[in-house]
């Protein structure tokens, strides 16, 4: 039997490991090999003991026990959970099938629009043929509780003004963002009354494989969300890790959006299309609570070192928020036609 320990582009504050094991027994004078994989679980702060936090740190292992995975949608797949272990240390060790598929090649424009049109068919099997879980665990504001961490955990950005006030495209972006966080509360009760649908929160590559249908793992940011909001953190995430160049990034959000919206209308949903764009404007704008202070300190350090900001995780993060604050735009934009529709949204 060996061991090997699995590193992730990003992995969760919760997670003590990831693990694959694997060997090989005989059968009858055949050597047949096996793997699975184990990921280690802990509590970190105590903040992530509410069952409504974003990243309430048992709801994996709390999503594996129960039976909500075998009644996603049939083209939605997911690895088979062999057991869930609660440990006398306090951590709890989740076993699960290895998907042997590989997911770390460049995503394809055909990649992006099956996962788009997927992601939409996912999300529009919950107006038409399934039932929301009521779980007590899965998180009912999962985009609330996520920026409440990041205003919590991150820098003030306007702590880096008097550093980055003499360079124009960083203050138009300090600027829009002043005025995004100016509305926030108003936008993000707007998304929490959008039309509900069950949502992953965590979609970037490495938790998605391309194989028969749409293979998920790591549902620990497992949420009942608006419409859209999962497609704004696909695209927002796509954009963050490279695996979206930043110089299609417009026409990407286009492929993406449009097969999102097929999907859904694949499922019979003829809903108005402004409540899914105003989801996926809002969820990826706000991800700029994270992005805005980590520019900021980034360019700052660099000004104060080199008087320049010349450099590429500088520039790419410089674009990456410019998009999001046009994103902001247009869901403010949006944001009388939402309250106008048929959903009522109380102001």
């Amino acid at each position: 039997m060996e061991i090997e320990s699995i590193q992730s582009v990003s992995l969760n504050f919760t997670t003590e490991g990831i693990f694959r094991i694997y060997g090989t027994f005989n059968d009858q004078g055949s050597s047949i090999p096996w793997s699975l994989i184990l990921k280690i679980i802990r509590t970190e702060h105590s903040d992530k003991d509410d069952p409504q936090h974003h990243n309430y740190w048992k709801r994996e292992a709390l999503v594996n026990q129960s039976q909500l995975l075998s009644h996603l949608p049939d083209f939605i797949y997911t690895p088979q959970c062999y057991k869930v272990e609660e440990k006398a240390n306090g951590s709890i060790w989740i076993w699960m099938e290895e998907i042997k598929e590989e997911n770390n090649k460049i995503w394809s424009e055909e990649n992006l629009a099956f996962i788009a049109r997927h992601l939409g068919m996912f999300n529009g099997a919950y107006f038409s043929s399934k039932t929301l879980p009521e779980y007590s665990w899965i998180c009912r504001n999962w985009l609330h509780s996520w920026v409440n961490s990041c205003k919590k955990y991150s820098i003030n950005p306007m702590t880096y003004y008097p550093t980055i006030q003499g360079f124009a495209s960083l203050l138009n972006i300090y600027h829009s963002y002043l005025l995004l966080n100016e509305n926030i509360n108003k936008h993000l009760h707007t998304i929490s009354k959008l039309p509900r649908v069950l949502a992953h929160q965590d979609l970037s590559k490495q938790n998605i494989f391309i194989h028969r249908g749409l293979t998920l793992i790591d549902w620990q940011f497992l949420s009942i969300s608006g419409l859209g909001e999962d497609l704004g953190k696909l695209y927002g995430i796509a954009l963050s890790q490279q695996d979206i160049p930043i110089e299609k990034a417009e026409y990407f959000q286009d492929l993406l959006f449009t097969n999102y919206i097929e999907g859904l209308q694949d499922t019979g949903w003829k809903g108005e299309i402004v409540l899914p764009r105003y989801g996926f404007c809002t969820s990826f704008a706000l991800r700029s609570n994270w992005e805005v202070p980590k520019l900021m300190k980034l360019a700052s350090s660099s000004i104060i070192e080199s008087d320049n900001i010349d450099n590429h995780s500088i520039k790419l993060l410089t674009d990456i928020t410019a998009l999001q604050m046009r994103a902001g735009n247009e869901a403010e934009r949006l944001y009388n036609k939402v309250i106008n529709t048929e959903i009522n949204i109380p102001q």
